[in-house]
Protein backbone atom coordinates (compact mmCIF):
# COMPACT_ATOMS: atom_id res chain seq x y z
CA UNK A 1 0.00 0.00 0.00
CA UNK A 2 1.37 3.75 -0.81
CA UNK A 3 1.35 6.33 1.27
CA UNK A 4 1.69 10.19 1.23
CA UNK A 5 4.66 10.82 0.48
CA UNK A 6 5.62 14.34 2.78
CA UNK A 7 8.38 16.41 2.00
CA UNK A 8 7.82 20.30 3.71
CA UNK A 9 9.91 20.30 6.53
CA UNK A 10 7.51 21.57 8.89
CA UNK A 11 4.54 18.83 8.04
CA UNK A 12 7.37 16.40 8.63
CA UNK A 13 8.48 18.01 12.52
CA UNK A 14 4.72 18.27 13.33
CA UNK A 15 3.82 14.97 12.92
CA UNK A 16 6.60 13.82 14.12
CA UNK A 17 6.25 15.87 17.62
CA UNK A 18 2.75 14.46 17.69
CA UNK A 19 4.47 10.96 18.10
CA UNK A 20 6.94 12.35 20.86
CA UNK A 21 3.95 13.73 22.43
CA UNK A 22 1.88 10.70 22.24
CA UNK A 23 4.78 8.69 23.58
CA UNK A 24 4.14 6.32 20.38
CA UNK A 25 6.30 2.89 20.26
CA UNK A 26 8.23 3.01 17.06
CA UNK A 27 9.61 0.19 15.36
CA UNK A 28 13.50 0.13 13.85
CA UNK A 29 14.51 -1.90 11.21
CA UNK A 30 17.95 -2.07 9.62
CA UNK A 31 19.06 -3.78 6.44
CA UNK A 32 20.71 -7.13 6.79
CA UNK A 33 19.78 -7.38 10.77
CA UNK A 34 16.87 -9.73 11.11
CA UNK A 35 15.74 -8.44 14.31
CA UNK A 36 13.77 -5.49 14.77
CA UNK A 37 13.81 -3.07 17.66
CA UNK A 38 11.73 -0.38 19.59
CA UNK A 39 12.30 2.92 21.25
CA UNK A 40 10.60 5.99 21.42
CA UNK A 41 11.27 9.73 20.20
CA UNK A 42 12.77 12.06 22.74
CA UNK A 43 13.26 15.27 20.98
CA UNK A 44 12.64 16.86 17.31
CA UNK A 45 14.30 20.08 15.99
CA UNK A 46 13.55 20.79 12.99
CA UNK A 47 15.78 24.05 12.95
CA UNK A 48 18.90 21.93 13.62
CA UNK A 49 17.62 18.71 11.36
CA UNK A 50 17.79 16.41 13.76
CA UNK A 51 15.40 14.04 16.32
CA UNK A 52 16.31 12.34 19.27
CA UNK A 53 15.11 9.10 20.26
CA UNK A 54 15.70 6.90 23.35
CA UNK A 55 17.43 3.83 24.05
CA UNK A 56 16.95 0.36 22.18
CA UNK A 57 15.43 -2.53 23.85
CA UNK A 58 17.93 -5.55 22.88
CA UNK A 59 21.13 -7.04 23.94
CA UNK A 60 23.81 -5.90 21.80
CA UNK A 61 21.34 -3.01 19.93
CA UNK A 62 23.92 -0.25 20.65
CA UNK A 63 26.78 -2.38 18.44
CA UNK A 64 24.38 -3.19 15.79
CA UNK A 65 23.21 0.70 15.71
CA UNK A 66 26.57 1.82 15.64
CA UNK A 67 27.69 -0.26 13.25
CA UNK A 68 24.58 -0.62 10.54
CA UNK A 69 23.82 3.32 11.00
CA UNK A 70 20.98 2.96 8.21
CA UNK A 71 17.56 3.11 9.67
CA UNK A 72 13.74 2.09 8.62
CA UNK A 73 11.34 3.67 11.16
CA UNK A 74 7.42 2.40 11.77
CA UNK A 75 4.78 4.36 13.93
CA UNK A 76 1.11 4.80 14.51
CA UNK A 77 0.25 7.99 15.01
CA UNK A 78 -3.90 8.37 15.81
CA UNK A 79 -4.65 4.52 14.20
CA UNK A 80 -2.16 5.19 11.12
CA UNK A 81 0.59 4.22 9.97
CA UNK A 82 3.84 6.34 9.45
CA UNK A 83 7.41 5.46 7.91
CA UNK A 84 10.66 6.99 6.96
CA UNK A 85 14.23 6.25 6.49
CA UNK A 86 16.82 7.98 8.51
CA UNK A 87 20.69 7.62 9.41
CA UNK A 88 22.32 7.82 13.16
CA UNK A 89 24.62 11.09 13.07
CA UNK A 90 25.94 10.47 16.87
CA UNK A 91 25.15 9.29 20.42
CA UNK A 92 25.32 10.18 23.73
CA UNK A 93 24.79 8.46 27.34
CA UNK A 94 22.67 10.19 29.59
CA UNK A 95 22.52 8.84 33.50
CA UNK A 96 23.94 5.57 32.05
CA UNK A 97 20.74 5.45 29.32
CA UNK A 98 22.60 5.61 25.25
CA UNK A 99 20.06 8.23 23.78
CA UNK A 100 20.30 8.69 19.36
CA UNK A 101 20.55 11.53 17.42
CA UNK A 102 19.49 10.90 14.15
CA UNK A 103 19.36 13.16 10.88
CA UNK A 104 16.70 14.74 9.91
CA UNK A 105 14.18 12.62 7.83
CA UNK A 106 14.23 13.98 4.00
CA UNK A 107 10.44 12.54 3.25
CA UNK A 108 8.02 10.56 5.76
CA UNK A 109 5.09 7.95 3.97
CA UNK A 110 2.14 8.49 6.04
CA UNK A 111 -0.45 6.13 4.97
CA UNK A 112 -3.82 7.59 4.83
CA UNK A 113 -5.70 4.41 5.09
CA UNK A 114 -5.55 3.03 8.64
CA UNK A 115 -3.14 0.29 8.96
CA UNK A 116 -4.65 -1.66 11.86
CA UNK A 117 -1.54 -2.71 13.93
CA UNK A 118 -3.06 -5.97 15.73
CA UNK A 119 -1.36 -6.57 19.39
CA UNK A 120 -0.81 -9.43 21.19
CA UNK A 121 -2.95 -9.05 25.03
CA UNK A 122 -0.01 -10.22 27.42
CA UNK A 123 0.12 -12.26 30.22
CA UNK A 124 -1.53 -10.24 33.60
CA UNK A 125 -4.06 -8.63 30.70
CA UNK A 126 -7.72 -9.86 31.38
CA UNK A 127 -10.06 -8.47 28.78
CA UNK A 128 -13.24 -10.84 28.50
CA UNK A 129 -15.88 -10.75 25.70
CA UNK A 130 -19.53 -11.43 25.17
CA UNK A 131 -20.73 -12.63 21.70
CA UNK A 132 -24.40 -13.32 20.55
CA UNK A 133 -25.48 -15.30 17.94
CA UNK A 134 -28.35 -14.66 15.75
CA UNK A 135 -30.90 -17.18 17.85
CA UNK A 136 -29.36 -15.08 21.05
CA UNK A 137 -27.04 -17.95 22.53
CA UNK A 138 -24.48 -16.57 24.16
CA UNK A 139 -21.14 -16.92 23.70
CA UNK A 140 -18.32 -16.05 26.09
CA UNK A 141 -14.39 -15.80 25.30
CA UNK A 142 -11.08 -14.00 26.14
CA UNK A 143 -9.67 -11.31 23.83
CA UNK A 144 -5.92 -12.15 22.92
CA UNK A 145 -5.31 -9.59 20.49
CA UNK A 146 -7.03 -6.54 19.52
CA UNK A 147 -6.85 -4.14 16.36
CA UNK A 148 -8.60 -1.49 15.55
CA UNK A 149 -10.85 -3.31 13.24
CA UNK A 150 -11.02 -6.64 14.73
CA UNK A 151 -9.88 -9.15 17.40
CA UNK A 152 -8.47 -12.60 18.52
CA UNK A 153 -9.97 -14.24 20.87
CA UNK A 154 -10.25 -17.91 22.83
CA UNK A 155 -13.92 -18.98 23.15
CA UNK A 156 -14.66 -20.72 26.92
CA UNK A 157 -15.24 -24.46 26.30
CA UNK A 158 -17.81 -25.41 24.82
CA UNK A 159 -18.74 -22.42 22.97
CA UNK A 160 -18.14 -22.89 19.08
CA UNK A 161 -18.85 -20.84 16.20
CA UNK A 162 -18.81 -21.31 12.65
CA UNK A 163 -16.70 -19.29 9.56
CA UNK A 164 -18.41 -16.43 8.33
CA UNK A 165 -20.82 -16.14 10.32
CA UNK A 166 -21.73 -12.77 11.83
CA UNK A 167 -22.88 -12.32 15.21
CA UNK A 168 -25.11 -9.41 15.80
CA UNK A 169 -23.55 -8.28 18.79
CA UNK A 170 -19.89 -8.43 20.00
CA UNK A 171 -19.01 -6.65 23.42
CA UNK A 172 -15.57 -6.39 25.17
CA UNK A 173 -15.19 -4.80 28.12
CA UNK A 174 -11.88 -2.49 28.05
CA UNK A 175 -12.42 -1.94 31.72
CA UNK A 176 -14.75 -2.12 35.23
CA UNK A 177 -16.32 0.15 33.69
CA UNK A 178 -16.71 1.04 29.91
CA UNK A 179 -17.13 -1.39 26.81
CA UNK A 180 -18.09 -1.21 23.35
CA UNK A 181 -20.24 -3.35 20.82
CA UNK A 182 -20.32 -4.08 17.71
CA UNK A 183 -21.48 -6.59 15.13
CA UNK A 184 -18.49 -8.67 14.08
CA UNK A 185 -17.85 -11.18 11.39
CA UNK A 186 -15.58 -14.76 11.60
CA UNK A 187 -12.91 -14.60 9.45
CA UNK A 188 -10.55 -17.52 11.07
CA UNK A 189 -11.32 -20.48 13.00
CA UNK A 190 -8.28 -22.71 14.60
CA UNK A 191 -9.07 -25.56 17.00
CA UNK A 192 -6.55 -25.71 20.34
CA UNK A 193 -6.26 -27.83 23.47
CA UNK A 194 -8.08 -31.52 21.57
CA UNK A 195 -10.77 -29.81 19.64
CA UNK A 196 -11.77 -28.38 23.35
CA UNK A 197 -11.38 -24.94 22.73
CA UNK A 198 -12.02 -22.53 19.73
CA UNK A 199 -9.86 -19.64 18.53
CA UNK A 200 -11.45 -17.34 16.63
CA UNK A 201 -10.41 -14.32 14.46
CA UNK A 202 -13.47 -11.51 13.36
CA UNK A 203 -13.49 -8.24 12.15
CA UNK A 204 -15.73 -5.71 13.66
CA UNK A 205 -18.80 -4.20 11.62
CA UNK A 206 -20.26 -1.30 12.24
CA UNK A 207 -18.16 0.04 15.16
CA UNK A 208 -18.64 3.13 16.15
CA UNK A 209 -16.14 6.10 15.68
CA UNK A 210 -16.28 6.28 19.20
CA UNK A 211 -15.49 3.27 20.14
CA UNK A 212 -12.90 3.07 17.31
CA UNK A 213 -11.00 5.94 19.81
CA UNK A 214 -11.19 4.11 22.71
CA UNK A 215 -9.88 0.68 20.95
CA UNK A 216 -6.48 3.07 19.54
CA UNK A 217 -6.02 4.59 22.95
CA UNK A 218 -5.84 0.52 24.28
CA UNK A 219 -3.55 -0.21 21.94
CA UNK A 220 -1.50 2.23 22.77
CA UNK A 221 -1.48 1.67 26.19
CA UNK A 222 -0.78 -1.93 25.80
CA UNK A 223 2.16 -0.99 23.36
CA UNK A 224 3.37 0.85 26.02
CA UNK A 225 3.22 -1.87 28.52
CA UNK A 226 4.80 -4.23 26.01
CA UNK A 227 7.63 -1.78 25.76
CA UNK A 228 7.98 -1.87 29.87
CA UNK A 229 8.28 -5.63 29.52
CA UNK A 230 10.45 -5.86 26.70
CA UNK A 231 14.25 -7.19 28.20
CA UNK A 232 16.42 -4.01 28.42
CA UNK A 233 20.32 -6.13 28.57
CA UNK A 234 22.67 -4.27 30.03
CA UNK A 235 24.96 -3.74 26.93
CA UNK A 236 27.30 -0.75 28.67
Amino acid sequence: MNGKKITNLYETGKILNNLKSQRALIKISMPGVPDVFFSSILEVNVDSNYILIDELNKKNAHEIISTHKILTIEAKLDGVGIRFSTELDSFNVENNIYQYKLFFPEYLLYFQKRQNYRINIGLGTNIPAKFKRDDGTPVFGQIINLSESGIGAVLDAPYRLEMSEVLPHCEIRLDDELSISSQLEIRYITESNGKKCQHIGGKFIGLSSSAQRLVAKLVIELQRDLMRRLPKDDVR
